[in-house]
């Protein structure tokens, strides 16, 4: 009896994931709209009687076919696709909890500016807030990754809460009018749906720091939150003289969220520009480096041509902030990447120090011992950083890669974990071709090779000409024994001028095809670079 409940629990599922549901609504509605239509003018237009009845026959058999039709194909934005099967591995669904006290998803600002052109500036003014609300011990908030698939404004804030499970959610709106600019935010409760707190603020624009902080610590009071540190608030200290500045600089954080790797590339002129502005700016000065450090773990450049700039860069940020965890960071992935490996660990234990809260501390110093063989204090690291984003699925993945190494049994429980994130977050953001592929490399970790294949190859639907996606593709099919697939990936991940020898002789991933023909003349293609290389397929 349990076993049928649970497959009709299953198959009803698996209904509603298909929109089956949906189409028979509006199809019945429609259906029923004919009917009674042809009801009352077959008659008065002289038809047989039996053509009612065949108008009857003709709807029931044209709503079996919309839900065969529906169960099949969906209407995505690319037009009609072929519906995916539900993943073949059995990925634990978890009981929801009931949402922590101090808990809080910050929406992305809506852009009410005549143009509609100031996303970026919407997008960055919520993120400062939800990043300064996470540095606060005790207090959980929704990622950026999770909580901006909300931007559309579709769903109300009790559902966002049990998506996200937070005890409150904040939205607000934007209006830039040329000095001034109105911020209008508002605290809802995501039990009842009722609101908790709202302000408006009309100011000049260079007051956007303050506003900042206000609303964030008004935020920290409704959810009675404690400061053992009140300075985590204080948005001003490290404000930017020249606003335009801080607009080059939110450009620049928008770009880094990219999902693309292509777009990456434009982001460190973005920090320049900013730093031209105001060259006391320590944030973007953290920024430069990070963009640059960045690209170089992608291998989308060469050490050469951008260390020595990401190296100054970071120590400028120190000079000027030297509080400031995220230039700690910056500083430490630049010696990380020189080779200073104690002087980087240094430098990652005083970020965490100064703020444990911080996800590219804890990320960004795993990936450095997993570089350097220390695979235990990587795997926790890892660990730490997903605490501090539990909703976030990365940090997992490269966490699986060094219990794998460890020989731990803990790699197969990291992949798991991380993929049921990764389908969620692709479910939510149908966009989100690296969400696709990774899931797909970890599919094929689990066995999963049919999942992993459809959605390697959605991804390569979404991004068909990113360096990221295609030679994530190449590992993938290189893990799963698909050589010829493997290799024509490869191939299109090399034409696009991006990745170098050194990094892609060396990927464990490719340890099966290394010795073939093809595989050496596409490595002859490519310049040898004396970049260390990274492990597995995704940096």
């Amino acid at each position: 009896m349990r076993d049928w409940a649970g497959s009709l629990k299953r198959f009803i599922d698996e209904v509603r994931r298909r929109r089956v549901f949906r189409v028979a609504v509006v199809f019945l509605v429609v259906g029923w709209i004919v009917i009674q239509v042809a009801g009352a003018t077959f008659g008065p237009l002289g038809l047989p009687d039996w053509s009612l009845k065949l108008v009857i026959m003709l709807v029931a058999l044209s709503f079996v076919l919309a839900c065969a039709l529906a169960w099949t194909y969906d209407l995505t934005a690319h037009g009609i696709e072929r519906t995916p099967p539900a993943p073949a591995i059995d990925v634990p669904v978890p009981v929801p909890e009931h949402a922590p006290e101090a808990s809080v998803a910050i929406l992305p600002f809506s852009d009410l500016s005549e143009a509609h052109d100031q996303d970026y500036f919407c997008d960055g003014l919520a993120e400062e807030i939800l990043n300064a609300l996470a540095s606060i011990s005790g207090m959980r908030v929704a990622s950026r990754t999770s909580s901006f698939r909300f931007r559309d404004g579709n769903a109300d804030a009790r559902e966002i809460g049990r998506a996200l499970n937070v005890a409150a959610i904040m939205e607000g709106s934007v209006r830039k009018a040329g000095t001034q600019v109105r911020v209008t935010a508002q605290l809802i409760d995501a039990g009842n749906g009722y609101h908790l707190w709202s302000e408006n603020f009309d100011r000049r624009l260079e007051d956007i720091f303050a506003i900042q902080e206000e609303i964030a610590r008004s935020v920290a009071q409704a959810l009675r939150v404690s400061l053992n540190k009140p300075e985590v608030l204080d948005l001003e200290r490290n404000a930017p003289r020249n606003v335009r500045a801080y607009e080059f600089y939110l450009r620049g954080r928008q770009i880094q969220a990219m999902k693309s790797t292509n777009s990456w590339q434009s982001a460190p002129e973005m920090f320049r520009r900013a730093i031209e502005l105001d060259p006391t700016y320590a944030q973007a000065h953290a920024g430069l480096a990070d963009s640059l450090t960045g690209l170089l773990l992608w291998r989308l450049v060469r050490p050469e041509d951008v260390l020595d700039e990401a190296s100054a860069a970071a120590r400028r940020a120190l000079e000027l902030a030297p509080d400031l965890a995220e230039a700690h960071v910056a500083h430490a992935n630049t010696l990380s990447l020189a080779g200073s490996n104690d002087a980087a660990t240094a430098a990652f234990e005083r970020a965490i120090a100064l703020n444990g809260e911080l996800y590219e501390a804890h990320y960004y110093f795993a990936r450095h011992c997993y570089a350097h063989g220390q695979f235990q204090r990587a795997v926790d690291e890892f660990e730490e950083a997903h605490r501090t984003r539990p909703d976030e699925f990365q940090a997992l993945t490269l966490g699986m890669n060094a219990a794998d190494a460890l020989g731990s049994r803990d790699g197969e429980s990291m992949a798991r974990r991380a993929l049921k994130l990764a389908l969620a977050e692709a479910d939510m953001d149908p966009e989100n071709g690296r969400a696709r592929y990774l899931a797909a490399g970890l599919q094929a970790r689990l066995g999963d090779h049919e999942g992993g294949r459809r959605n390697m190859e959605v991804a390569l639907r979404l991004q068909p000409e990113d360096f990221g996606t295609l030679y994530n593709a190449a590992c993938f099919h290189a893990q799963i024994g698909d050589d010829d697939r493997a290799l024509d990936m490869l191939d299109r991940a090399v034409d696009t001028g991006q990745g170098f020898r050194d990094w892609i002789e060396h990927d464990h991933d490719f340890v099966n095809i290394r010795h073939l023909p093809r595989f050496q003349a596409i490595l002859s293609r490519l310049d040898a670079s004396a970049g260390r290389s990274v492990p597995g397929g995704s940096p």
